[in-house]
């Protein structure tokens, strides 16, 4: 087999890659530089190298909270309040301008690479590719639904079936009240789907588990709301609370196979403390 036949086919590059794989990067074979049309045989090693090039982002010493790490990728607690990007209305102190300083202050030449995103008022576990090998590898995952992202959400009131799926399409509801931001069950929307079961119940509330098997923008919110059990403090899709000042929902645990060693991990993120206030509060009211 010639080197291309192995590069394309077992290891299914994406087109970015094979563009950073000639652009700046390249082949070697048992060490030495190689073209793609060289044959190899049995213990031939080949080294492949990506180009990469430096985040164009504003670097910002930031507290993170690494849950996980490893040379290819990492695992951040993120805070309530941190926006995971820069925006109009959040330019700073995000997610990841955190994540730009930390590969400046380790002399690394690299993108940010998150490889999904949270609500910027949603807590909890998010995963950083740290190289474009191991965000292809993870975003394969994420598309094909071998990546797991579990959630804990407070809702308000008891459901009647402890344990059920929530499969509704979810599209855009155009207003300029709330600039484009809010979304709708709508029969012309893209398909999306949530697992739910009950941990515990309270008077008038409840602590959910959920599972995404989509990730549409603000889908557990919108969900659960259609449902008739809005998220506790949720401004946007149910009402303010004195008890939080953001909505009580929180990205507990991510579930996926190591993009270079196939092993599998379960990294957790400890549920913060305004929610835990929140549920003795709730707690104490029964």
């Amino acid at each position: 087999m010639m080197i291309k036949e192995i590069i394309y086919s077992r290891l299914e590059l994406s087109r970015g890659l094979l563009r950073r794989m000639r652009k700046g990067g390249g082949v070697t074979l048992n060490g030495q530089f190689a073209h793609i049309t060289q044959r190899v045989t049995t213990g031939d090693i080949i080294h492949i190298r990506f180009a990469d090039e430096p985040t164009n982002l504003q670097p910002q010493r930031l507290d993170l909270d690494i849950l996980y790490e490893d040379d290819f990728l990492l695992v951040i607690n993120k805070v309530a309040g941190m926006a995971v990007y820069p925006t109009p209305a959040h330019p700073q102190n995000t997610l990841a301008n955190g994540l730009a300083y930390l590969w400046q202050e380790r002399g690394l030449q690299r993108k940010v690479r998150l490889v999904h995103r949270l609500d910027r008022e949603t807590s909890g576990a998010i995963i950083v590719a740290k190289e474009p090998y191991a965000y292809q590898g993870l975003v394969t995952q994420l598309r094909n639904n071998t990546l797991e992202r579990q959630y804990l959400a407070i809702v308000q009131g008891n459901l009647s079936e402890k344990t059920g799926v929530i499969d509704q399409p979810i599209s855009h509801q155009h207003s300029t009240k709330d600039h484009g931001m809010k979304r709708i069950i709508a029969d012309e929307g893209k398909a999306a789907k949530t697992y739910y079961r009950v941990i515990q119940e309270y008077p008038n509330y409840s602590l959910l588990s959920l599972k995404l098997a989509s990730g549409r923008t603000h889908q557990i919110r919108v969900h659960l709301q259609w449902l008739g059990f809005p998220i506790v403090g949720d401004h946007l899709y149910n009402q303010a609370s004195k008890l939080i000042d953001r909505q009580a929902l929180h990205a507990w645990s991510v579930r996926f196979n190591h993009p270079r060693t196939d092993k599998e991990l379960i990294i957790r993120a400890p549920i913060p403390d305004d929610m835990k206030t929140l549920l003795e509060e709730v707690k104490n009211k029964s």
